[in-house]
């Protein structure tokens, strides 16, 4: 993927070489779709775990239930659209839609403020549509680069995204309190629908790009994806490469699913309220990206065009595995925070976009059909096994989870370096093509 701007314009990243000439312009149409989605999503985001806490800790367990079979149903109609729908139609569709629902939980809300249902449905379509949201936005991303770009700029592309994740979070920790939750969902639609004028502007950089450069017509925007969703989910099950993802990124959920009840007993326990706990999330979520951004722009295009994917994935287990040991250590609720932060920020900041690079070696209906079910069903599966088995180990106290998850991070060490191999392998077979 290129664009008709130079690397001139982009002089703090041509220092270390990673872009190309002609790639500039379409980075940047990239990264400022992925920045405004993100600025939404995230003000969204400190939403839901406040309105988690109005609907009471003992359900949060049954709220990601409800996320996994709202998904179930979900997941199918995104197959269909994905199958007929023009790939250049897939940005306003998809997040027009989850506009209109928003837009409607806000206005029901302002309505009936305290509505512990309404808290729940909040809750439950922030935490599966998140991920078609994200799921979409990386699935035209990694159709349209080529891997050798994708190691070298997704990193750049995804601190786009980090820099509107910022906003949202600071956003809501600004004003959250004195303008209420309905009017800032009404703000998160509204840099959505930013999202989607510069998604289209991107992909138009893209379809602009490509012209003469691919001769497949199924690379052409106007076209749909196609085929049977019976035809790649039997392709997911019976890859390795697509089964290896899949297990690395259920690993990650449940490591998340156990820090999220650790950090939610700790919130409850020390901050009272709706908006002080919506702003003390706020301020996890702003220390999150801060830290995202700077993995993303300084970390991930160096490992990965560098060292090679291998390396790049590696280094994510390695790193949260030495961090569970810290709080092992030092099982206090200032270090269960800054751990929080700091597995998020690694997550978000070197695993996603490192992850995402992994799925450029594929064919265009794994890109999109069977990315999407380990971006959204079997990643929320993750969830909902960390939920159903965190009471296996709550017992051992922060301490003894955080043990726990140490040993865990080691098992996904050993499926990112067979993973980081396997990519090599398609890389070096799809050059000789």
């Amino acid at each position: 993927m290129t664009g008709q701007g130079t690397t001139a314009r982009l002089p703090w990243v041509r220092s270390v070489r990673l872009v190309e000439p002609g790639e500039g312009r379409a980075l940047w149409a990239s990264a400022g779709a992925y920045g405004a989605l993100l600025a939404g999503y995230y003000m969204l985001r400190s939403l839901r775990e406040a309105f988690a806490l109005e609907v009471g800790r003992e359900h949060i367990g049954s709220l990601f239930y409800a996320t996994f079979v709202v998904m179930m149903g979900v997941l199918p109609l995104y197959w269909f659209i994905v199958a007929r729908l023009p790939r250049r139609l897939l940005f306003p569709v998809i997040y027009t839609a989850i506009i209109v629902l928003f837009a409607s939980l806000s206005a029901g809300l302002l309505t009936s403020p305290g509505n512990r249902v309404l808290a729940a449905v909040y809750f439950v379509a922030v935490t599966s549509l998140n991920l078609f949201l994200v799921s979409v936005f990386w699935s035209v991303m990694v159709d349209a680069w080529r891997s050798d770009s994708a190691k070298r700029l997704f990193g750049f592309i995804a601190a786009g995204g980090s820099a509107g994740a910022i906003a949202g979070p600071l956003f809501n920790s600004l004003f959250v309190e004195r303008l209420g939750p309905s009017a800032v969902i009404f703000v998160a639609c509204g840099l959505l629908a930013l999202a989607i004028v510069l998604g289209r502007q991107a992909q138009r950089v893209h379809a602009s790009a490509a012209q003469g450069h691919r001769a497949d017509p199924g690379a052409r925007l106007d076209v749909a994806v196609g085929g049977r969703a019976l035809d790649d989910l039997r392709r997911l099950v019976t890859s390795p490469y697509l089964l290896a993802i899949a297990a690395l990124i259920v690993g990650g959920q449940i490591l998340g699913g156990f820090m999220y009840q650790e950090q939610a007993k700790y919130v409850e326990a020390a901050y009272q309220g709706i908006g002080e706990r919506a702003a003390l999330f706020a301020r996890i979520d702003f220390a999150v990206n801060i830290l995202s951004l700077l993995f993303q722009t300084v970390v991930v295009g160096a490992l990965a065009a560098r060292g090679g994917i291998k390396l790049a994935l590696g280094f994510v287990p390695l790193l949260l595995a030495g961090s569970f040991v810290l709080l092992a250590l030092l099982p206090l609720g200032a270090v269960l925070i800054g751990t929080q932060v700091f597995r998020r920020g690694l997550d978000y900041g070197l695993f996603k976009p490192t992850r995402e690079m992994l799925f450029t070696v594929l064919n265009p209906e794994s890109k999109f059909k069977s990315k999407s079910l380990i971006d959204t069903l079997l990643q929320r599966g993750g969830d909902s096994a960390g939920q159903a088995t965190y009471p296996l180990v709550a017992g051992l106290g922060l301490a003894g989870v955080a043990w726990v998850l140490a040993v865990v991070s080691m098992a996904m060490l050993v499926l990112a370096w067979w993973l980081g191999t396997g990519f090599s392998r398609r890389e070096e077979q799809q050059a000789t093509l």
